[in-house]
């Protein structure tokens, strides 16, 4: 690497690495300070928005941890696109660092940390100069004053990422996302005072005036969320476990888990991130005049606008739910354009989330050779066959590829489910969550044990031995 690069990396601004191992309290400190911070930014609202920006892409708020018009518009964005295109890089050997030692690791966060830093500008621009957040008045002056906003939010939630990956438990972005889903789910199931209601306080307004249909819909988004929930579980616990020895020490062995859901959810992520950019890209394009993606329609509600899709591609990729189905049978009729982007919908996210997961697998280093290898070098191998990293390739090609594939079509069905059920979060909200909390129960599992013990028997009331 060029000397003045490396250089300059070595002196960009870090969080420092804690000098000895932490304990679970002082991790739950660092963790929760950051995450009221976390909170804060997101109701501090930004100066020379409009109160009545857009309000079209609300799965980009999931995805992102972010909250539209506030300090962080952007959320975790541009972080996590700067880390994909890193990884997608490393994994093609497009750029090539040895990440095993501690120069590499530094160099890998270091060059992470600049392209995060252009993709917070670059993000933010295109957000603000495009009209997705309108400004208060005409003019370039509350533009160029929110742009300078969140850049500096941007960089600011860069090191509280840093904080809680160095000091906290799991990683800052995990922690993000978590949280934004959360409230949502909290405001969308109890959320009594802003129309639209809650599920619940709707719920109980429909049977006290007597609107028996009313409550029919509400009651659907509850069970559907449920129930959903506890199957991106029950997935989640679904794997195949390969046996496999130690070739220097006789008669040890472990079982190798590949789980189902292998590639985790960034297939079906960067899917429904794909949509939303067509639904953005087309709304843009429309608001310039240019019809290529769709034609949108504006409707007004007590939040501000919403431009929504009316022809067009950005139309075939915005399906209706459950309720909206009802409404048109009910009144004008279920119109043919409404059959088609349900379809067109879910074959995508099913198709979509599949092929990205196969190919997501190798650009992450995740594919049977890769695994092989690595196993070879740690010492391991099947037991039963000869000690050949061509025998442990083909083997894990019966397991990793149709698990990845079958594991990637999976999440794309929870995901387009949850949107024809319009469940009180998204799909990929709610898968999500299940990983993030797995995630950060291994961590605390293999990080803190002692500590974590007593706090896992009281919560599951099983005491071990």
């Amino acid at each position: 690497m060029n000397p003045k690069l490396q250089a300059f990396i070595s002196n960009l601004p870090a969080i420092p690495v804690p000098e000895k191992k932490l304990s679970l309290k002082t991790k739950l400190g660092w963790t929760l300070a950051i995450l009221l911070i976390f909170i804060v930014m997101s109701l501090i609202p930004l100066f020379g928005v409009s109160k009545s920006y857009s309000l079209s892409f609300e799965i980009l708020q999931v995805l992102i941890a972010s909250h539209f018009g506030s300090l962080l518009s952007l959320g975790i964005g541009p972080i996590v696109s700067a880390s994909i295109i890193i990884q997608m890089l490393q994994g093609t050997d497009v750029i090539h660092i040895d990440t095993s030692t501690k120069e590499g690791r530094i160099t890998f966060q270091g060059i992470q940390k600049i392209a995060t830093i252009a993709f917070i500008m670059i993000e933010n621009g295109v957000y603000v100069f495009s009209g997705a957040l309108t400004p208060a008045t005409p003019g370039l002056t509350f533009p160029i004053i929110m742009f300078i906003e969140l850049i500096c939010a941007g960089i600011i939630l860069m090191f509280m990422d840093e904080v809680v990956s160095k000091w906290g438990i799991g990683s800052g972005i995990s922690l993000f996302i978590l949280a934004g889903i959360s409230l949502q789910l909290v405001n969308t199931t109890f959320n009594p005072l802003i129309s639209p209601l809650g599920a619940v306080p709707a719920l109980i307004t429909s049977f006290i005036s007597g609107a028996v249909v009313s409550a029919i819909f509400p009651i659907i988004e509850i069970i559907s969320t449920v129930a959903l929930f506890a199957v991106a579980i029950w997935l989640q616990g679904v794997k195949v476990e390969l046996p496999l020895s130690f070739g220097r020490l006789k008669g040890y062995a472990i079982r190798w888990p590949v789980a189902l859901f292998y590639t985790s959810i960034i297939p079906i992520v960067l899917v429904v991130s794909l949509v939303a950019g067509v639904q953005f890209f087309g709304l843009t394009l429309y608001n310039a005049g240019n019809h290529l993606l769709g034609t949108f329609t504006t409707e007004t509600t007590v939040f501000g606008t919403q431009q929504v899709a009316t022809g067009g591609l950005a139309a075939l990729l915005s399906p209706p739910n459950l309720q909206e189905l009802y409404v048109s049978a009910t009144t004008t009729g279920i119109t043919s354009l409404q059959i088609e982007s349900l379809i067109t919908y879910t074959i995508l996210l099913v198709i979509g989330a599949a092929i990205f997961s196969y190919i997501w697998m190798y650009l992450g280093g995740q594919d049977p050779k890769s695994v092989s290898k690595q196993l070879m070098n740690s010492g391991l191998s099947m037991p039963g066959f000869r000690r050949d990293e061509r025998v442990l390739t083909e083997i894990f090609k019966r397991y990793i590829v149709p698990l990845a594939i079958i594991g990637g079509a999976l999440t794309g069905l929870v995901a387009a489910l949850a949107t024809l059920f319009d469940t009180l979060t998204a799909g990929v909200g709610i898968l999500l969550v299940v990983m993030i909390i797995y995630q950060f129960y291994f961590s605390l599992m293999q990080d803190n044990p002692l500590e974590f013990k007593p706090i896992k028997e009281r919560l599951t009331g099983e005491a071990e031995d």
